[in-house]
């Protein structure tokens, strides 16, 4: 085998390796992030307004995928059922993960995961409003 072939085959395992952490991280049973900050902003008809400054928010974030749940816990505590997902994409330097949700009151709502160097984002979505948790995983 020539060098040629030593890079592809370490190439294919480091895909492998990280093809395995995202399925652990993204898809695996549980695991829960230390959210410590949030801003939010609101939509007012046409447009949405500025975003708010970051405020202190400490909670933790459960993503239990074998349960299809979502779970803030603040308080009150917040629970959604993910009734669907995006496949995860890699974008910038980032693993991004779509998650379709309806909250207790039936409402749908968007969860996305952004796992980076940096930490953790997790952005929520509703038609009327959106909020932004920044923290990591525990």
């Amino acid at each position: 085998m020539g060098l040629g072939g030593l890079k592809n085959s370490s190439m294919k395992k480091l895909l492998f390796i990280s093809f395995l952490f995202l399925c652990t991280v993204c898809f695996g049973q549980k695991f829960e992030i230390k959210a410590q900050e949030v801003r939010y902003r609101q939509n007012k008809g046409s447009y949405f307004t500025e975003w708010s400054s970051w405020q202190k928010n400490p909670l933790i974030i459960t993503v239990n995928a074998d349960l299809l749940k979502i779970t803030m816990h603040s308080s009150p505590q917040q629970e959604f059922k993910i009734i669907d997902f995006k496949p995860t994409q890699k974008i910038d330097n980032a693993m991004v993960q779509d998650y379709y949700c309806i909250d207790l009151n039936g409402k749908r709502c968007t969860i996305t995961l952004v796992l980076s160097n940096d930490g953790t984002l997790i952005n929520l979505r509703y038609k009327t409003w959106e909020y932004i948790y920044s923290g990591y995983i525990l």
